[in-house]
């Protein structure tokens, strides 16, 4: 009688949870059949969606490094003076002709790669007559007047300071003269009178700029490059290139404003998601649209999803069946010794008594919690070792894009004749190589980083101008302070190229103090500011990698702070539009590291 009611007492939880677990399965293979097709629809939909926004942003990069390009050489055009003298002089001999056209070809190959000219044609005209292509298999069609009298050209005179992107149903050479084509144009000007002389001219033969984005491109997605009123200035849909439509436009303007990864909505009697981005470069928006139907047709079968979902509920429910009956026996036996480890004593084993199964049970527990401890310690190790080689990987990221420029500009100093400025760039240059590679210290002192900042500072004045002014305030009794290496330069950078992009000048203002034991570092621009939703996302992503000089962030600094020193330090950013940014880091003042 006993045996038979310590039987029954030993099931019973296996017979409640049984019972538990089979109504709950048969209840969600019921409700799987109902809401499935649904959810799956949606979360795919979604989750393409959100892919394919990360492929506009490729896109995206792809297309502004095309204008990089397209920048660079008009830049280069600019600065050759034989440019200027063969565009703007109108009697030059034969000599002096062909003097000038060698100085103007060499001088371009030595600036620009010939891997930039691919895919494009790029020509000059003066206002003497004179035009300039530079391709040996490309020349223009109609005479230089009726170029210079164009619509697309007066419009560019009018902004003779911008660089403009408009659409030509068809091009004026020989290899656009059947396609649609993009020009880019701007106005040459003299240094000194700031009067035009003459315009370049970059076109972009349609087809060449499918090789952009074709590759992305798959059954069920398309991609659409929109100019601002509307029209389809390419797609990989041919047939609707240079046609107009607002819908899709207007559409894709309610996403950025809002800021919207995509939108669901009915386009031409399809359901499709549209996705999109601005290229402000370019003024115009790239627009990504996924037929959902298609899509969808491809990887989504309801029947296939309907029978997997009942194959795995009763595969489930055998699996259950058996887990259930063998781990409930043990279950009561441990449950009252497992509660003592929960407080994070990884030492607390358990007693290996009981049956078979909560032996075998006790057994595993035990040696995980050996596993456990000694995984533990380990990881604690391992996350020193880590948080010095990240460190250190952070001060070796120098951009080679800004070891390129900087030569570039020194090389081009030194053309025009400035040595003593070119010489005064390269000891810049090689202070803040020596101070930042070489340098092998993860903590310097104000005074070191002040030097850094300057040189860095000397350097873009060089590369940009010195439209920005830099001012930097340290009190005397801050210059012995140690600091972590590059924790200020990512914000004079982010001031220099974010800070001012519709401003032709401003000043950045640094100041040093020591506030309750703190040091409190600010960097203060009076360029356009931010929104708080920009302050948010700035604090949240990485460095672009463009030409700056390194690709430590500003998320990279605040981490690295907080890692060193905690939470209760780090950056605070505070912005209002049109009047300014002020940033404010914040650390321990200290003459020699102590880690908290």
């Amino acid at each position: 009688m006993f045996k038979y009611s310590k039987s029954i007492h030993s099931t019973s939880l296996f017979f409640r949870v049984a019972s538990v677990v089979l109504v709950s399965v048969i209840l969600v293979s019921i409700s799987i059949g109902i809401i499935t097709i649904k959810i799956s629809k949606d979360t795919l939909v979604d989750t393409f969606s959100k892919s394919n926004y990360k492929v506009l942003t490729q896109i995206t990069n792809n297309l502004n490094t095309l204008n990089d390009n397209i920048i660079n050489i008009m830049n280069a055009i600019d600065y050759i003076p034989d440019f200027q003298r063969y565009l703007s002089e109108k009697e030059l001999n034969p000599q002096q002709e062909f003097k000038t056209l060698y100085n103007m070809q060499t001088g371009l190959k030595k600036m620009i790669p010939e891997k930039d000219f691919y895919d494009i044609t790029v020509l000059a005209i003066g206002f003497n007559g004179s035009t300039y292509v530079a391709s040996d298999y490309d020349h223009i069609l109609p005479v230089s007047d009726e170029i210079l009298n164009s619509d697309f050209t007066k419009n560019a005179l009018a902004n003779k300071n911008t660089v403009l992107y408009q659409y030509l149903d068809h091009g004026f050479t020989k290899l656009t003269q059947h396609s649609s084509t993009i020009v880019t144009i701007k106005v040459l000007c003299d240094k000194l009178t700031k009067e035009p002389y003459g315009l370049v001219y970059v076109l972009i033969n349609e087809n060449a700029l499918h090789k952009y984005y074709d590759y992305f491109v798959g059954n069920g997605n398309s991609i659409t490059i929109m100019s601002s009123d509307g029209t389809i200035v390419s797609s990989n849909n041919t047939n609707k290139v240079g046609t107009k439509n607002t819908d899709l436009y207007n559409i894709s303007n309610v996403i950025l404003d809002n800021n919207l990864k995509y939108v669901n909505t009915k386009l031409n009697s399809s359901d499709v998601a549209i996705l999109s981005k601005h290229l402000p470069t370019y003024n115009f928006n790239i627009v990504g649209t996924i037929d959902k139907n298609i899509v969808l047709n491809e990887i989504y079968d309801s029947t296939e999803i309907i029978v997997a979902s009942i194959t795995i509920a009763l595969v489930f429910l055998i699996i259950t069946f058996f887990i259930i009956r063998r781990t409930t026996k043990p279950i009561s036996a441990l449950a009252k010794t497992m509660p003592k480890i929960i407080y994070g004593d990884f030492n607390n084993h358990l007693p290996i008594v009981g049956s078979y199964e909560a032996r075998e049970l006790s057994a595993a527990f035990n040696y995980m919690l050996d596993g456990l401890n000694k995984y533990v310690r380990e990881q604690i190790k391992m996350q020193k070792e880590k948080r010095k080689a990240e460190i250190h990987a952070l001060q070796m990221q120098i951009n080679p894009h800004f070891i390129y420029n900087t030569l570039a500009s020194i090389k081009w100093l030194m053309w025009q004749g400035s040595i003593e400025k070119s010489t005064q760039t390269i000891d810049a240059f090689i202070s803040l190589l020596r101070n930042t590679i070489s340098n092998k210290n993860e903590m310097i002192t104000i005074q070191e980083e002040l030097e850094n900042l300057k040189n860095y500072v000397l350097i873009n004045h060089t590369r940009y101008g010195d439209n920005i002014n830099v001012h930097f305030f340290i009190m005397p009794n801050c210059e012995e302070y140690i600091i972590p290496k590059l924790i200020l330069q990512p914000f004079i950078e982010n001031a220099f190229f974010h800070g001012f992009t519709d401003k032709t000048n401003g000043s950045i203002h640094v100041f040093v103090n020591e506030q309750n034991q703190n040091l409190i570092c600010e960097i203060i621009d009076n360029g356009v500011g931010m929104t708080n939703e920009e302050v948010k996302n700035i604090l949240r992503k990485s460095a672009e990698k463009y030409e700056h000089f390194t690709s430590i962030g500003i998320q990279n600094v605040n981490d690295r702070i907080k890692l060193l020193y905690g939470d209760e330090y780090g950056v605070i950013i505070i912005s209002e539009l049109n009047k300014g940014t002020t940033v404010r880091v914040v650390i321990p003042a200290q003459k020699e590291f102590v880690e908290y």
